[in-house]
This record gives C-alpha cells, sequence and structure tokens, in this order.
C-alpha cells in the first residue's frame, strides 16, 4: 500500500514537527476524543470559511454555469445553509448564517465584473506519486509515496489557458501579495495536478478573496456594468463554445493542444473592490518544476527512518494546537502514554463527504447531471 502525504500534513511538518507526528497518517495517526481531558475536540464554531467555499463551489458548478441566474443563485444561498448546518452538529442554530448570505450576495453582484474563466471541475482531490533524486519516492519499507490535495475549482480563460482558483475568506487586512506568490502549497498543486493529468499546463493560479470584516468607511454597491459593456470588454466564456467537446476536461485533452498567450500578460494582475480581491498569478513552468522538487526532498525527510522530531514552540501555533498536553508532558520529561491512550484515538480512514460536490466521479461537461438538493424542509 503507498504511504500518503496529504498537503495540510506537509504543512504541518514545516510548522512544528511534533504536531505532525502526532497526526500524520504515515506516524501515529492520532485524532483527540471527545472528553473532559480534551475540551478543544468538542464541536466548536462553525468553519464559515469552508462553508463559503461550499457555496461557492455551487456558484461555480460546471454544469449548471449557463444556467439562468433566477434557477442557479438561489441554489447557492441553500447549499451554504447546508454546509453550515452540517458543522453545527447540535450548537446553536443559525450562528453565521446571516452574515454568510450578505457576504455571498455582496460577492454574486461583484463576480460577473471581474470573471474571466469558464469553471471545469469543483472540489476536486488529486493524488499523485512523489519524485525523488532516484525516482519515485519511498518509504524505509519500500512503500511509494503519493501526494493528495484537493482544489477549489478548476477553471479555463478566453485563451485556452488553464488556472488552479483557490477562494479564501480573509479577516482583516488582505495579506502581502508576496504571500500569495511565496504559497508553496498553491506552486506544488500547479506541479502535481501536470502529473495528475498528464499533458495538461497550468498556467498559474487565481486567489479568489472574500473580505469577512466590511471595509472601513461606508458602504459601497460594486459597479455593475451593462451587458453590452460586458459583451465588448469581458467576454464570458461560455461551456457551449466549440472547443473539442465542451468545457469538460476527459474530453478536452490539452495534450494536443495549446493556450493561445494574451498580446501583453504580466506575471501579477489585482484587482480589489470594497471586500473582494482577485489576483491572477502567472506561474512559470521552471517555477512549477522546481516546487515539484522541493516537494519531493520535503517528503524524503518526513519518511526518513532516523527523523528527528522536535517541538517548536509559539506563541501563535501551541494554544490552538489540539496535540498540545501531550507535547507539554514530553518536554516536561513526563511519560504521555497514558494521556494519549485517554484523550486520542486512532483517526479512520478518509470517508466520501456526504454532500460535497466535485471528486472523480463526477462528469464536468456542459449538460452533467447537476447535483441534487434537498428541497426545504424535505
Amino acid at each position: 500500500m503507498p504511504a500518503v502525504v496529504t498537503a495540510a500534513e506537509r504543512a504541518s511538518f514545516a510548522r512544528c514537527r511534533r504536531q505532525w507526528d502526532f497526526g500524520a497518517r504515515v506516524r501515529q495517526n492520532l485524532e483527540p476524543c471527545q472528553g473532559p481531558r480534551n475540551p478543544e475536540a468538542r464541536p466548536g464554531p462553525a468553519d464559515f470559511d469552508r462553508a463559503i467555499r461550499d457555496a461557492l463551489a455551487v456558484y461555480y458548478f460546471p454544469g449548471m454555469w449557463d444556467w439562468d441566474d433566477a434557477v442557479r443563485l438561489p441554489l447557492v444561498g441553500q447549499e451554504l445553509n447546508r454546509a453550515l448546518a452540517r458543522q453545527e452538529q447540535g450548537q446553536e442554530q443559525g450562528a453565521g448564517r446571516a452574515e454568510g448570505q450578505a457576504l455571498l450576495d455582496r460577492y454574486i453582484h461583484w463576480a460577473p465584473t471581474v470573471d474571466r474563466f469558464a469553471p471545469v471541475l469543483v472540489e476536486t482531490d488529486f493524488e499523485v506519486t512523489v519524485l525523488g533524486q532516484d525516482g519515485a519516492a519511498v518509504t524505509a519499507g519500500g512503500e511509494p509515496v503519493r501526494y493528495a490535495g484537493r482544489i477549489d475549482l478548476m477553471a479555463v480563460d478566453a485563451h485556452d489557458a488553464y488556472w488552479i482558483v483557490r477562494h479564501r475568506v480573509v479577516e482583516g487586512d488582505w495579506p502581502p501579495t508576496e504571500d500569495l506568490v511565496a504559497d508553496e502549497e498553491a506552486l506544488a498543486a500547479c506541479w502535481a495536478w501536470e502529473q495528475f493529468y498528464l499533458g495538461m499546463g497550468i498556467t498559474g493560479t487565481v486567489y479568489n478573496e472574500l473580505r469577512r470584516a466590511p471595509a472601513p468607511g461606508p458602504a459601497r454597491r460594486p459597479w455593475r456594468p451593462r451587458r453590452a459593456w460586458l459583451r465588448r470588454h469581458l467576454p464570458r466564456v461560455r461551456q457551449h463554445e466549440p472547443s473539442g467537446g465542451g468545457r469538460s476536461i476527459p474530453q478536452h485533452r490539452r495534450m494536443y493542444a495549446r493556450a493561445r498567450e494574451p498580446a501583453r500578460a504580466g506575471a501579477i494582475e489585482q484587482r480589489t473592490y470594497d471586500g473582494f480581491r482577485r489576483t491572477w498569478l502567472r506561474r512559470a513552468p521552471e517555477d512549477i518544476t522546481a516546487a515539484g522538487r522541493r516537494l519531493g526532498a520535503d517528503i524524503a525527510e518526513m519518511v526518513r527512518p532516523d527523523l528527528a522530531v522536535y517541538p517548536e514552540p509559539s506563541d501563535r501555533h501551541c494554544p490552538p494546537c489540539p496535540y498540545l498536553e501531550p507535547c507539554l508532558a514530553l518536554r516536561e520529561g513526563r511519560d504521555a502514554e497514558a494521556i494519549l491512550r485517554s484523550g486520542y484515538r486512532q483517526r479512520p480512514p478518509d470517508g466520501p463527504e456526504e454532500g460535497r460536490l466535485g471528486g472523480r466521479s463526477w462528469a464536468m461537461g456542459r449538460g452533467a447531471a447537476p447535483p441534487k438538493f434537498r428541497r426545504p424542509g424535505g
């Protein structure tokens, strides 16, 4: 069986090796149990970012992209409510729903003025073999190592170039653009997708950021141009354009087609408006290749049999860490085995996520079967 390293586990390894050692599937594979020893394991506040991304997966679902807005847009709000309800699990109902709906309403008013792509895939998992210096990376026991992650949205622009879109909910100030350029997980996703779907070149990453807190000053409604202006200056990439079988990846293999580069293409293009920011970040092929090499080096270090495991204390990362109690016991020279037995359990294998769009089984061309939504009260 191959050993699987996820994007989240790689980030955990870079943040704190001891946290990674407790939780990674290739290590102890532990998760906190709910109980008095682990109050942080009890259901916490709903994940607002996750709920917004679930709603945007419906907004950009390829099979509904050309539907009339009067039919499509109500389904976006329904998915937001369903996503928050799945997370609340007996907590106070309705928390964050009004805020989330208001944010989505503003986004839906703004997005058509900046969307210059057609969606191809939403919420899609990938898993690829990791390459080392001498071929495929393997564990000490000889098992191959695979890297797994998920993309929020795969889109194609008017020049037939493919982009990986990342949705983000931002609290407070916008992160520096330099942080987006240095986003190692996004670069690794570009490399991994080119391995996952051979023959397809990824042009770069689109960061689609929504600010949760309102911008300072009086609120403004985004400018909504007339349809004639949009057709002239921002042509929509529609699903029914003749492109070798629609915009579905299985029928539209990029192995035999090349993107048509625009006349002037900047490395970074950024547009900000009153609580939303869209950043187009082109990735050079050599940067994507280098990201694959760094990924291989990181994972080779993670599967070393003589790997040194140590904590990396931080005021930012330690307080919310679910493994803080056993970590403190080890730092003080105490035995943490009793804490691990009473407060933690082996993480079960990942199963299908109920209600999640995307995945490898979905057909994503125009006319693909849309997701099933329950009727209110049904």
